[in-house]
């Protein structure tokens, strides 16, 4: 498994695992007990008036790669409404929204969208998450489909 430290000031806050390549059991392991959390929670000290919101941790390090502050939430069950304050203020909150599932992405993205007053769904293309977005059409790919001038 690979380990995902969750990061602040702080220090290290929590670490999640994630199953590499196929396998019996879950695909992502939490340490027990420990509460949801906002990954990349760091992206929030980031002077910008923007940001966006990912629902999962390597989607949130492709946004950051490609120049978005960018947090990640661990699925819609792991956003609760008390996050929503860490996003006052920002002109625009995006709200990226996985297209590679069940439906869980917009899903996620509407649960949190209904919480941010500046919320804008931003839903990949059919097939896509943030992350495999990124590695088809580059950094600026996205940048191009949140219309966000470098």
């Amino acid at each position: 498994m690979l380990a995902v430290p969750y990061l602040t000031r702080a220090g290290v806050m929590t670490v999640r695992f994630r199953r590499l390549g196929d396998g019996d059991g879950p695909k992502y392991r939490s340490v027990p007990g420990d509460p949801p959390r906002i990954y990349n929670a760091n992206a929030l000290l980031v002077p910008s008036d923007h940001i966006a919101i990912c629902e999962g941790e390597f989607d949130a390090i492709a946004a950051s790669l490609a120049g978005i502050p960018a947090v990640g939430i661990a699925g819609v069950s792991a956003w609760k409404s008390y996050f929503a304050r860490c996003f006052k203020g920002y002109r625009a909150v995006y709200i990226l929204a996985d297209q590679d599932d069940k439906g869980q992405g917009m899903e996620f993205a509407e649960k949190v969208a209904e919480q941010i007053k500046n919320a804008r769904i931003s839903p990949m293309p059919a097939g896509h998450d943030v992350n495999s977005f990124v590695l088809a059409n580059g950094p600026e790919g996205l940048l191009d489909q949140l219309e966000i001038k470098r």
